[in-house]
């Protein structure tokens, strides 16, 4: 991977990298100040240091043009674009589920934001979740979908990448195998939907 841009705020390094995506470039984000679990989190649209990448070194001329182009002329971000994300709380594990602070009832998924029925408390579930579990625990909560998912095995053979421990290019070498210059295994699919996942 090779890192060809940073920027301060997560959702437009996301939407950089999408316009690279759409121009055939395989380019994904990670945020330089966390260690990564997941770019469904809510975390990926904080202000930090986001590094976009590229899959291929071969790619970085038109990248960079590209990002030129994206950079002079960056969309418009939806003001209210935090209430359009909102997770899927029936997909928590339920033993993370924390009991209301004040009377220790049960909290319900369904009622994210108190106050709590039995005793009047107020509380925010996912803060209380973030706090005592972190941001891993609600992961399964966002979208998961591989981005790869929707193209075929000829689709994905045709997107440049190197290889992830040597850079070497692995054009024309197949959905999955093993690198002809370090020998190290590699398979399209996961190195496009990690990179994507970031």
């Amino acid at each position: 991977m090779l890192r060809v841009a940073m920027y301060e705020s997560s959702a437009i390094a996301h939407l950089a990298a999408a316009h690279l995506r759409e121009h055939g470039i395989m380019a994904g984000v990670i945020d330089g100040s966390v260690s990564v679990v997941t770019g469904a989190l809510p975390s990926v649209f904080r202000n930090g240091a986001y590094e976009l990448y590229i899959a291929s070194k071969g790619d970085e001329e038109l990248a960079l043009e590209l990002i030129e182009q994206f950079e002079r002329d960056p969309p418009e971000i939806d003001p209210e674009w935090e209430d359009h994300v909102a997770p899927d709380l029936s997909m928590l594990d339920k033993k993370l589920i924390p009991n209301c602070p004040g009377c220790n009832w049960a909290i319900m998924a369904a009622r994210p934001l108190g106050p709590c029925q039995r005793c009047g408390t107020k509380y925010d579930l996912l803060e209380m979740i973030f706090e005592r579990h972190g941001p891993e625990a609600l992961a399964p909560c966002y979208e998961t979908e591989a981005p790869m998912a929707h193209l075929s095995d000829a689709e994905v053979c045709a997107i440049a990448i190197d290889c992830p421990t040597c850079s070497y290019p692995l054009d024309g070498l197949g959905l999955r195998g093993h690198c002809p210059e370090c020998g190290s295994s590699f398979d399209r699919r996961e190195l496009f939907n990690g990179l994507i996942g970031h």
